[in-house]
């Protein structure tokens, strides 16, 4: 459920969606200005197949650098 974030003990007017998704092992949390468009955010990642969520978190994330042996 989305809820209202706090710094200090005071309202920062942000909205927080945030989803625990243990058949991925991964949380999702990210702000947002209405409590709305968080909510809607916590249904879209509620909504996605484990299989979906592995292809979409590859094409968001950066590649790895790797240093070559040599």
């Amino acid at each position: 459920m989305a809820y209202a974030e706090t710094r200090d003990g005071k309202l920062t007017g942000l909205w927080v969606g945030e989803v625990d998704r243990p058949d991925v092992d991964l949380a999702f949390r990210q702000t947002f200005s209405t409590r709305k468009k968080a909510e809607n955010y916590e249904a879209f990642v509620r909504s996605i197949k484990p299989a979906q969520m592995k292809r979409i978190l590859a094409a968001r994330l950066p590649a790895r650098k790797t240093k070559k042996g040599g």
